[in-house]
């Protein structure tokens, strides 16, 4: 009876202690400390934008960096080129068809610690209703904890992807014409705050 016990109790530890260690080193994405944006060639000038909705949760353990792990969600429909005309393109069918498909989403399946702070991280990256699995550079830029205020954390990565993998054509707007540049620079600035911090 006492080692069905203490299996039963080594047991319920074994399921609890992971849950507590992730509570314990998660962080939630902050608008104020973060920026999604991407730039992207059309005909031979470099036009920008980027995400204004997104939200995300960053589980990072210096000791095991292969523990570490990140989701995060953008709405297709916050997109902010600074033309409200040509945003109304880009949410449409032709392009993100945000109605249809309202979230951008990654999420991590691995972490592997490189020289220099850097992250090298894999996982699903989903546009358009379209998985791919990509893999990116993370670099690593730090903690600091400020007493009163909050625990930050700091990524950043930069990476490129063709927009037609995942569907993202724009063929109905261009004619048919190539002039948006399949390959589209996308760039992410990840501060995140430790939550009750």
């Amino acid at each position: 009876m006492k080692i069905k016990r203490w299996f039963a109790s080594l047991l319920l530890l074994a399921v609890l202690a992971p849950a507590c260690r992730a509570d314990g080193t998660s962080f939630d994405i902050a608008h104020l400390y973060s920026n999604v944006s991407f730039t992207i060639t059309k005909i031979f000038f470099k036009e920008d934008g980027g995400f204004r909705d997104y939200s995300g949760q960053v589980y990072y353990d210096p000791d095991h960096p292969e523990r570490s792990r990140i989701q995060m969600t953008v709405q297709a429909a916050s997109i902010d080129t600074r033309n409200e005309t040509r945003d109304k393109v880009l949410r449409s069918d032709d392009f993100f068809d945000a109605e249809r498909y309202p979230t951008l989403t990654f999420v991590s399946t691995s972490v592997t610690a490189k020289p220099g702070e850097v992250l090298e991280v894999s996982g699903d990256l989903t546009i358009h209703g379209v998985t791919r699995h990509i893999t990116i550079p993370v670099r690593y830029l730090g903690r600091k904890q400020m007493p009163g205020w909050h625990d930050f954390v700091g990524f950043e990565t930069e990476f490129t992807i063709d927009r037609t993998e995942f569907g993202v054509n724009g063929s109905r707007w261009s004619g048919g014409n190539l002039i948006l540049s399949k390959e589209v620079n996308i760039h992410l600035s990840i501060g995140a705050v430790r939550p009750g911090s």
